[in-house]
């Protein structure tokens, strides 16, 4: 078992193998994020081979972020952008010992003070606090049918609202109208990367 306040955030984009873009984004404990960040560009390694299919972009995406996170990689989101893709996907979040499941607007209480909301289409988050904050974080930032873009800012507005000092937040990078992106917000500082 471990504190939230014995974790910390990293962000990272890259690109794989077959040269599409992808952005990274982790909470892992304090004293090992130059570990986590080498361990996790593994996946620039992941090849899809012309798959296009939603699901399979997003299991295959779960299923290596699963095979290469140790135990001090505690939660990750990931978004990939694969030309070609005719439905949002390539966005995954959530804790990667957990067993993997298409989100379908799901708030979870992971370990160590960790609540992570999934949603189709995204955007979905991870927040250092409680799920009470989650629900409200949720419920007031994806009711309007906006963009992807716009909800994500809105999660990020609603989680300074609330003071959360730790969260991700990862957006769907294939598909039309998707721009794939991840934000980590720790304490004072926000950081974003967009493929």
């Amino acid at each position: 078992m471990y504190s939230i306040n014995d974790v910390t955030t990293f962000i990272v984009k890259t690109v794989t193998v077959e040269s599409y873009p992808i952005v990274i984004c982790g909470v892992c404990n304090k004293n090992k994020k130059k570990e986590s960040l080498d361990k996790i560009l593994e996946l620039k390694k992941i090849k899809f081979n012309g798959l296009k299919d939603p699901f399979f972009i997003d299991y295959k995406l779960a299923h290596r972020v699963k095979t290469i996170s140790p135990d001090y990689i505690k939660a990750l989101g990931v978004s990939i952008n694969i030309d070609g893709v005719r439905q949002s996907t390539g966005g995954i979040i959530g804790s990667p010992r957990e067993d993997i499941s298409s989100s379908d607007k799901d708030i979870e209480c992971l370990e160590g003070g960790l609540v992570v909301v999934s949603v189709p289409g995204g955007p979905g988050f991870i927040i250092g606090s409680n799920e009470n904050t989650a629900k409200k974080i949720y419920e007031e930032s994806m009711l309007e049918d906006k963009s992807a873009s716009h909800r994500m800012f809105n999660i990020l507005s609603n989680m300074m609202k609330y003071h959360v000092n730790l969260g991700l937040i990862i957006t769907d990078g294939c598909g039309p109208n998707s721009r794939g992106s991840a934000v980590t917000i720790q304490n004072d500082k926000i950081c974003m990367k967009i493929l």
